[in-house]
């Protein structure tokens, strides 16, 4: 089978007008002008972009059940109360964990996503649901042992490395959540297990200014909101560095890190992440919504940082759509070139999740993930940025899933 379209972006190449795919078995086995690839039957999408399917790579599916009802503000603090009383008043099930986590996939299909990087407080029952998709994952199962929560490190360190539910399609890895709600200990307990696993590991960090003072002094709002929830005790050890620090000293840095957000940065932070190996997962649209400075991208990428796109959850984010959010930083960046903006929706979240032999570029020899965005008729390919059109098929191993 060929599908073939005015233009096919590979990624990992020149961009090729009027090309075609061809697909043999769930498998690219050749790319190239569609004139040159004799084969049968042929899609023809005619005026449309043919590309890797998308990759998401920091998202919570089971969020999506939340969507507009705690808008983000420009106090993250205020905004993590008030989800955690929603979450609080409306405890979760397993029907509601399944029932978010299969409309996340079915909005993050019709985007486009064809590979995600799953946050989850609860691996047994987000997993099973998740599985059961066609999706490509690595399910991070979320560690929060802080304070008075200390005691449930290890329980919560089982439930996210079990591996029940791993596959070839779903990878399990852990989440210590972040630097103010897991202790010292349990960041080195997680970065130790991961490696025994050999499982990739995603943290929250420096995702908001207020990190550090409690990184540095166990002071201001974080302390205020572990009060607030009943979770403060002395015994809280001091980890008297920044936030970045704190995870380079407790291993939890390295190339198979993926770091979620790293909205507040300082040169010293980048050059510590580029020596780790670590990946960075940028969330534009939720950066945006929560007032924060200026994102670092381009000084990351230039100190050789993997940088990919999340989106978050829908907690704080419209929708989940990798289009969308390249969408909304080709707007707001045009001099950055749409081919690098497309690298960072796909190869480099790949990258982040350890699917780059599989996945994430045209490659003759992947599997054949791909998404069809149709055209203006004449337009060029770097249009679809441009406009709001949505995917009109989605490839999964050569079956179409939308």
């Amino acid at each position: 089978m060929m599908v073939k379209s005015r233009y096919v972006v590979p990624v990992e190449g020149p961009v090729i007008e009027d090309g075609g795919v061809v697909i043999r078995e769930g498998r690219i086995v050749a790319v190239g002008l569609a004139a040159e690839l004799h084969t049968s039957p042929v899609i023809d999408y005619g005026d449309a972009v043919i590309c890797p399917g998308f990759v998401n790579a920091h998202t919570h599916l089971e969020l999506t059940h939340v969507a507009g009802k705690v808008p983000p503000s420009s106090d993250f603090v205020h905004w993590l109360k008030r989800l955690t009383g929603l979450l609080m008043a409306q405890p979760a099930t397993p029907e509601i964990v399944a029932e978010a986590v299969r409309a996340g996939i079915a909005q993050s299909l019709a985007a486009g996503v064809t590979t995600i990087g799953d946050i989850t407080r609860r691996p047994a029952w987000s997993r099973k649901p998740l599985a059961a998709t066609p999706i490509r994952a690595v399910s991070f199962g979320e560690v929060i042992a802080m304070g008075r929560l200390r005691i449930q490190l290890n329980e919560r360190l089982e439930a996210a490395a079990s591996m029940e539910h791993q596959s070839d399609r779903l990878g399990v890895g852990i989440s210590p959540h972040a630097p103010y709600t897991v202790e010292l200990d349990g960041l080195r307990a997680c970065a130790e297990r991961a490696r025994r696993m050999n499982a990739p590991l995603c943290i929250h960090l420096a995702e908001t200014a207020e990190e550090e003072a409690f990184t540095r002094s166990r002071s201001g709002r974080f302390k205020e909101f572990l009060q607030e929830m009943g979770i403060w005790d002395e015994d809280i050890p001091l980890a008297d560095c920044s936030p970045v620090e704190l995870c380079q000293t407790t291993g939890v840095l390295g190339k198979r890190t993926v770091i979620a957000h790293g909205n507040y940065l300082s040169d010293g932070d980048i050059k510590m992440i580029a020596e780790s190996g670590s990946s960075v997962a940028y969330c534009p649209r939720t950066h945006q919504a929560f007032g924060h400075p200026p994102y670092r991208f381009r000084e990351m990428l230039h100190a050789g940082i993997n940088v990919c796109i999340g989106t978050d959850s829908l907690a704080s984010n419209p929708s989940l759509s990798i289009l969308d959010e390249l969408r909304f930083l080709h707007q707001r960046h045009p001099d950055v070139a749409a081919h690098d903006l497309m690298a960072m929706g796909t190869i480099r979240g790949a990258a982040a999740l350890g699917f780059e032999d599989v996945i994430g570029s045209l490659t003759v020899g992947k599997a054949a993930g791909l998404v069809v965005i149709p055209l203006e008729a004449g337009a060029e390919w770097e249009t679809m940025l441009e406009s709001i059109r949505t995917p009109i098929a989605v490839y999964i191993d050569g079956v179409r899933k939308l």
